[in-house]
Order: C-alpha cells, then sequence, then structure tokens
C-alpha cells in the first residue's frame, strides 16, 4: 500500500519513472525496453510492473552489466504474477519489500481497537466512521472478486463463486482449513479449491500457518490454518460494521487472532516461512509458534481481559521447549505468569516485537 506515492519520488527524474499503467509508457517499454531503459543511470522506477511480463528477461539483462549504472525499483500489487515474473528472470538479483497497510507501531497503540475493527486499508482507517470504512472496503472488495482477479489469474470461478470462496475462508478463519469441504460446498474441485487459495495468498489477503511437525509423540491436527492479513476485510465478509457488532459476533476471538498475528509478524519483521501452529488431536494448541534460530517463541490470543492460564498453555510449552509463551490480551498491562509464561496487553504488544525483533 502506497507504493507509487512512496517510489515516485525514489526515481532520479520524471524520466526515470514509469507507470505500466499507462498506455504511453506500457508501449514504449513492450517496443524498445533495452533501449530506453539500458540509456538510463541513477534509479530507474516501474511502477505495476507485473503488467508487462516479457520486460523482467531484459531487466535481468540490464541488472547483470558489470558497471551497474541503473539501479531499479519494481512495484506490483499482484504477487502470483510478479513473483512468478522474478523467480523465473531475476533470482538472486532482486530482493522483496512487503508493503502492507497501518500497525500499531504506525497509528499509535491507543488507537488498537480501531485498527482491528476498521483493519490497515489508510482510506478506510481514515474515513469519517465506520460505515464509510465498511462501504469503501466493500467497493474494494467487489473491484478485486468482480474484475482483478479475472484480469490477474486464469479463474474460471464466476464473481459469486470467488465471493463465496471468501466467505467460506472467513468463517473458517483462525481454524483448520480443508479443501474437501469446501470443493463440497462449492460444487467444484479440490484441485480447483487448491489452485484459488494459492491467489487468495498471492494476491496478500489470506495468510496460511501450516502446523508445526515435530518430534512429540502425539497425534498433531495437519490441516493447516487460513487468516485474514487485514482484519477490516475479514469483517466485511463477517458483516461487522460497528464495535458492538464485533463484541457480540461468534467469531470475535478468531477475528482477535487474527489482527494479532498479522501485527506480530510485521512488526517483528519474521520471515513467514518461520511462523507455525501447533495443534494436538484432542488437546494442546499454540496459537502462533515463531520457529527461529536457536529459540521457538509461542503465542496464544485471549480477546477476554482476564484470561486463565490453562493446562494447554503449560504442555505447549513443554512439548516445543519455548523459550517464552505470550498471551495476547486486550488492554495495557504487562506481566510475568508462572515464568515462561507472560500475559501482554496489546497496547504492549509492539515492546514484546521490538524484544524478538532485536534479540
Amino acid at each position: 500500500m502506497g507504493k507509487t506515492e512512496l517510489c515516485r519520488d525514489l526515481a532520479s527524474s520524471p524520466d526515470h519513472y514509469f507507470d505500466l499503467e499507462r498506455m504511453i509508457d506500457a508501449v514504449r517499454l513492450a517496443d524498445n525496453a533495452l533501449t530506453v531503459l539500458g540509456s538510463l543511470s541513477g534509479w530507474v522506477v516501474i511502477d505495476e510492473a507485473q503488467e508487462l511480463p516479457e520486460l523482467f528477461k531484459t531487466l535481468r539483462v540490464l541488472a547483470d552489466r558489470p558497471d551497474r549504472p541503473a539501479r531499479f525499483i519494481l512495484t506490483g500489487s499482484v504477487a502470483p504474477s510478479l513473483m512468478k515474473s522474478i523467480s523465473e528472470s531475476l533470482a538472486g538479483r532482486a530482493g522483496i519489500i512487503e508493503i502492507g497497510g497501518f500497525t500499531l507501531a504506525e497509528v499509535g497503540r491507543e488507537r488498537w481497537e480501531e485498527l482491528w475493527l476498521r483493519g490497515g486499508h489508510p482510506p478506510a482507517l481514515l474515513a469519517s466512521g465506520n460505515r464509510e470504512a465498511y462501504e469503501w472496503r466493500e467497493f474494494m472488495l467487489d473491484q478485486m472478486i468482480g474484475k482483478d482477479f479475472s484480469r490477474w489469474t486464469r479463474s474460471d470461478l464466476h464473481p459469486t463463486q470467488f465471493r463465496k470462496l471468501l466467505e467460506l475462508v472467513a468463517d473458517s478463519n483462525g481454524q483448520s482449513w480443508n479443501h474437501s469441504a469446501a470443493a463440497s460446498i462449492l460444487d467444484i474441485s479440490y484441485k480447483t479449491i487448491q489452485n484459488h487459495i494459492e491467489i487468495l495468498k498471492g494476491a496478500y489477503l489470506i495468510r496460511e500457518l501450516p502446523p508445526l511437525e515435530t518430534n512429540v509423540r502425539k497425534r498433531l491436527k495437519k490441516s493447516p490454518t487460513l487468516l485474514f492479513r487485514d482484519t477490516g476485510n475479514l469483517h466485511n465478509f463477517l458483516r461487522v460494521v460497528e464495535p458492538r457488532h464485533l463484541e457480540s459476533h461468534p467469531k470475535k476471538g478468531f477475528s482477535w487472532e487474527a489482527f494479532c498475528i498479522d501485527q506480530i509478524i510485521r512488526i517483528t519483521e519474521v520471515r513467514e516461512h518461520d511462523c507455525y501452529r501447533y495443534s494436538v488431536q484432542g488437546g494442546t494448541e499454540v496459537d502462533l509458534v515463531l520457529d527461529l534460530p536457536g529459540e521457538r517463541i509461542g503465542f496464544e490470543f485471549k480477546s477476554s481481559d482476564a484470561p486463565k492460564i490453562t493446562e494447554s498453555m503449560k504442555t505447549g510449552v513443554e512439548d516445543l521447549g519455548l523459550k517464552r509463551l505470550i498471551v495476547v490480551t486486550p488492554g495495557d498491562k504487562r506481566s510475568s505468569v508462572l515464568g515462561l509464561i507472560e500475559m501482554v496487553g496489546i497496547e504492549r504488544l509492539e515492546e514484546v516485537c521490538h524484544e524478538i525483533r532485536d534479540r
């Protein structure tokens, strides 16, 4: 979010900025990219780079020049096609920076309830009211479902099916996901569901927490967990507009979990492939496990103000050898309980994330 505003000013001059959603720029680079880009030095910005996949082979040639007269900043809002082009043509030549919506670190910890309800999209968070924020998100989701997905991908799902799929993901948010059950409900194949979940992950709408495989002699749950990255989007599919709707909603706890997990991953800057969920058949669960070099840190998420320490938490610490188990709750309190288990209010979460990031 905010890629164009950020990157336009980084170009060495206006002639070093190309927006591939503008016909004139797209035609120039489609016809003669090597000559146009090869004549430039300094910082060159190519906005919405996924619109011209054939450009990436040229960029590989330019990136391999020994004197490197130019450096290129590519932006794109569609991860699947952009990442495919990078992996095929620019492997080892490109670094990737993910820019999401607002975090607690950016809006201030005292606004956590508003950020949870509305999500991190700037137009939603900065809207004049909750209803206006909801309507903006609804228009954005309608655009993505009705037009963008069919343009970005080779999806053969009708927009109504795609919306239904997202509603199913929202209903299962924070719980074990079953491709077969979703395929049965939508009356489509298992493979189609699998492919379209990958599309939703690639478009940064949802994230997947895989199960943590350990040598514990217990029956582990093998199903992944899907979570909306932005709880504002989640709340649109759950028909949550006002705080009172969220407070009484049966999915409130799972929404809280999705919100906290997104904040933790983004503020700590951990890699997605270091994030897991631990769940044993009929018992112990740890909502988020950061499997970091040399240590594991666990998180539990409780939307009540005064949760109790459970046997599941104690067992999770022992099973996984956790260095810490942090229970995230509403409020601003922070206290240690039973040594390795710590209660942390959401308003103190940034402190914990910085401790993990700077360890």
